[in-house]
């Protein structure tokens, strides 16, 4: 098995919660796991499934960040090579800097992941009081453009593009989708509150009649903001979900959609339908705003209130974020890093 290390701030604790120890369980199976983290104190410890690599963390924010991101190459290189660490993610670009040195002067042969997720840097920044954002937010630009020169891979549904516009729906054009209703209310509320944006739709056409009859609605009210794009591959599919103001669902019906997991890892929002594996645990946990399942006036009330609010806009981000890396770790998890592992070597 190959040896799979993770750095990053990610906060775990001496003890591991139950969901981090069911993500570690699952990754176990197949790799070797190592993780470099800030703790109370310096000290390694095996878990049942994971051993961890604590680095003092200290007190002040920004002495964290310059310490963890810039000044701990020794102590990192070091525990790499003590572990013959094979595959290294990092958490966002900026965590990738020292593997990547460690990469170019020490061991080329180690690859290099970076699992960003979302708009990782205006969140950072808006968690925090943070002086100086615009020369942070520059260094930190140059950084993310080397550091993705250099790794090897990154994960599929990320955020690549800083300038969010336009609303998104992904999924088969069919009638329990709902796609009809999401048309028809989404021209409504631009006549209504003049908003020019487009409504960008994105899926298979599955059903030859009710994809007609969508057209339909478009052509014969000549709705000029609202785009057929078809079938999309993974990484085109990220591209526009890191791109979107929300991603919106009118599903009568639903299991547990992965499409709003692949949202809130891009750290996009969702507007759906108050149904069963949608409000239960995407509504209640956050990320997502509900309302009645084709409830016309909730629909638009609830996209005016995502559209005027940007303190709204900023917690459903991180909600969804939080969410989503939840969810993913389970089942899925450990099959997601076997599928990059083999594109690492192929």
């Amino acid at each position: 098995m190959k040896n799979l290390l993770f750095y990053g701030t990610t906060k775990y604790g001496d003890k591991l919660s139950n969901s981090d120890n069911l993500k570690f369980k699952e990754i176990s199976k197949n790799f070797n796991v190592f993780v470099i983290t800030f703790g109370n104190k310096s000290e390694t410890i095996e878990h049942q499934f994971v051993t961890i690599k604590y680095v003092k963390k200290p007190k002040l924010i920004i002495t964290q960040y310059v310490y963890f991101y810039f000044l701990n190459f020794w102590n990192f290189k070091n525990f790499c090579k003590n572990n013959n660490i094979q595959v290294i993610s990092a958490k966002d670009p900026i965590a990738a800097l020292i593997p990547c040195f460690y990469k170019k002067f020490v061991n080329g042969s180690v690859k290099i992941v970076i699992e960003h997720h979302g708009d990782f840097l205006n969140l950072l920044l808006n968690q925090r009081k943070i002086y100086f954002k615009y020369p942070i937010k520059l260094i930190a630009t140059k950084i993310s453009k080397y550091t993705y020169k250099k790794c090897d891979d990154y994960t599929v549904f990320k955020k690549t593009n800083t300038n969010r516009k336009n609303v998104l729906y992904i999924g088969n054009i069919i009638p329990r989708k709902g796609v009809d209703f999401i048309i028809k209310n989404f021209n409504n509320f631009c006549v209504k509150n003049n908003f020019n944006e487009k409504l960008i739709i994105i899926g298979e056409n599955q059903n030859s009649a009710y994809f007609d009859k969508c057209k339909d609605i478009v052509e014969s009210n000549n709705i000029n903001n609202i785009e057929f794009l078809g079938k999309k591959t993974q990484e085109e599919i990220s591209q526009h979900l890191s791109a979107s103001r929300i991603l919106i669902m009118a599903s009568s019906f639903e299991g547990l959609p992965r499409v709003l997991i692949e949202s809130g890892l891009c750290g996009t929002p969702s507007l759906a339908s108050d149904i069963q594996g949608i409000n239960n645990p995407f509504g209640s946990k956050g990320g997502t705003l509900l309302y009645e399942l084709n409830n016309s006036y909730e629909f638009e009330t609830q996209l005016k209130r995502f559209l005027n609010d940007k303190d709204l806009q900023t917690k459903l981000e991180q909600q969804s974020y939080a969410l989503a890396t939840e969810l993913s770790g389970k089942e899925s998890f450990g099959n997601n890093w076997i599928k990059t592992i083999e594109k690492l070597y192929e």
